[in-house]
């Protein structure tokens, strides 16, 4: 259930896409599309690399320790964790997703 519901507004934010790739995007799909990759760009920064780069916290060191040890990272360690690859992959396309989004959003008021 919780992997439907975290899933769910980038699921209708691809649809839209998809629907409305050959015609201007509707304001209510820019909007959805802001603010589900918005949430994801604050809970990549929050979850990764604000601890990883900034502040120390040993639960989540804990934590990560528990679910990623036997992953790979191409990162050193930092603060007691580190990315691993498949995490840093995932970020560096939810980048490219969000600068496209500015894209988008630029032409829209702009052009």
């Amino acid at each position: 259930m919780v992997t439907f519901l975290s899933t769910l507004p980038f699921a209708i934010g691809l649809a839209g896409s998809a629907y409305y790739a050959s015609t201007r995007f509707p304001g209510w799909l820019v909007w959805l599309l802001w603010i589900t990759y918005g949430g994801a760009i604050y809970g990549m920064l929050r979850t990764w690399y604000v601890p990883y780069l900034l502040v120390a916290e040993p639960a989540r060191v804990e934590r990560y320790r528990k679910m990623f040890s036997d992953t790979h990272s191409i990162l050193p360690t930092r603060n007691g964790i580190a990315p691993n690859t498949l995490h840093i992959i995932f970020h560096a396309f939810l980048v490219v997703a969000t600068a496209l989004l500015v894209s988008l959003t630029y032409h829209r008021i702009f052009g």
